[in-house]
């Protein structure tokens, strides 16, 4: 009887894992129905109106391919992109398509697709095919660019009869000048992913723009944070920011300082173009304008530019034919690409797409890639994102007083030996 029961337990045991293998497989492969229809899944982690994104590339691309069905699974770049297509690739249940941020492509290249052949990858120009190839090789279609600098408040300044600032010694006397009057100059939210993301945009203008490979050259261990006098000045600014940003930045993440900047109460926010959705929810008649982040010698003061959304491929996908022709949409559809950016408030990399958001901040970057003082960057490939997040937590350590700068910056280069640089 005994021996019985344990058979019994053992055989419901099997099934279990047969069934739940089954379900994780369903959860992130495609699969063709009865009338034909070929469903693909799309990971994807754009945050901005997804609802609207999602209505909107599904109508267009089923219209165009009535034999496609897509399904949108949504995670947070921030927090889950990397662990989950880790996961997944253990798992070798990687989606049809791929939503990958512009610079994170190197780590994931030999699980996806080489489109370096298609036809429609000729769509884009030549330095932006280049920007994200990998050895001269095409793993993703460019789809939207971000911008990076200093967003602020145009009724303040103007108010204040402020000028905007060139140089890093400037900016923190607009800072002081500002503080003076009772204004909070900045908003910070070191809850999340600011000091990460502003790691980048500073390491860009003091450390990238004398020494473009940088990042390599600190795996192959040529140079490292403890010994670069760039990368002090870099963990410098966070502390002359925080003096004059506003209470408790630690406690406070995105939402929370997107709503503090739409109401008036600080006068700059150093972020990206994806804020200006959240900002605009909050307050539609601010008027935001934008200027780069100023270096400490200002010719290195440029907008920093970013390719963003951008859609791979899965090499293993069971329907290659349809994941391409999806791309092809992508690629090819300038009716779309004009939708999303609308939607999501950002800017196309498909030629002759242009945004018809009309704002300040807009004219703003407009005029400075105008004069050439616009940058293109791919930080995240230099120092993947979970280093630049993993330093930002020494930062945050030193701001706190509990690691001083020496030993913030020798814990930057202690942990390079746990950095993950591919998948391989």
């Amino acid at each position: 009887m005994k021996k019985g029961f344990f058979k019994w337990v053992h055989l419901i045991m099997i099934i279990s894992i047969i069934v739940s293998l089954l379900v994780a497989c369903s959860s992130s492969s495609s699969g063709t129905s009865k009338d034909g229809k070929v469903t693909l899944k799309v990971l994807d982690w754009n945050n901005t109106n997804t609802k609207e994104t999602e209505k909107m590339i599904k109508e267009t691309v089923e219209k165009e391919l009535p034999n496609v069905k897509l399904e949108f699974e949504y995670i947070n770049w921030d927090t889950d992109f990397s662990s989950v297509m880790q996961t997944r690739i253990a798992g070798k249940q990687l989606p049809d398509i791929i939503m990958i941020k512009g610079g994170d492509h190197p780590k994931y290249t030999e699980h996806l697709m080489d489109l370096s052949t298609e036809e429609f990858m000729s769509e884009f120009p030549e330095d932006i095919r280049k920007a994200l190839q990998i050895d001269g090789k095409d793993y993703a279609v460019p789809y939207t660019s971000n911008f990076q600098g200093v967003f602020y408040n145009k009724r303040i300044f103007t108010e204040n009869n402020i000028e905007i600032p060139k140089t890093w010694d400037e900016l923190m006397a607009v800072a002081e000048t500002l503080k003076s009057k009772g204004i909070t100059p900045f908003t910070s939210h070191f809850k999340d992913y600011q000091i990460g993301n502003s790691f980048n945009q500073f390491a860009t203008i003091e450390v990238y723009s004398k020494n473009p490979t940088w990042g390599n050259d600190l795996q192959k261990g040529k140079v490292s944070f403890a010994t670069s006098p760039e990368f002090k000045t870099v963990f410098e600014h966070f502390e002359e920011i925080y003096k004059y940003s506003n209470k408790d930045p630690f406690g406070l993440d995105f939402t929370g300082a997107a709503e503090m900047f739409a109401k008036e109460e600080t006068a700059m926010w150093i972020i990206g173009t994806w804020s200006t959705a959240q900002v605009l929810k909050n307050n539609p008649d601010l008027e935001i304008g934008f200027f780069p982040t100023p270096a400490t010698d200002e010719k290195n003061t440029k907008i920093i530019m970013q390719p963003d959304h951008t859609f791979s491929a899965s090499a293993t996908t069971k329907h290659p034919k349809e994941v391409k022709q999806v791309l092809e949409v992508f690629a090819t559809n300038k009716d779309m690409a004009k939708k999303y950016i609308d939607i999501v408030q950002t800017e196309s990399l498909i030629p002759d797409v242009v945004s018809a958001v009309q704002a300040p901040y807009v004219e703003d970057i407009n005029t400075y890639k105008s004069i050439g003082a616009a940058d293109a960057n791919l930080g995240n490939v230099q120092i993947p994102w979970p280093y630049q997040e993993q330093s930002g937590n020494y930062i945050a350590e030193w701001l706190l007083g509990n690691k001083t700068l020496d030993k913030a910056l020798k814990a930057s280069d202690d942990f390079k030996s746990k950095v993950k640089f591919s998948t391989k």
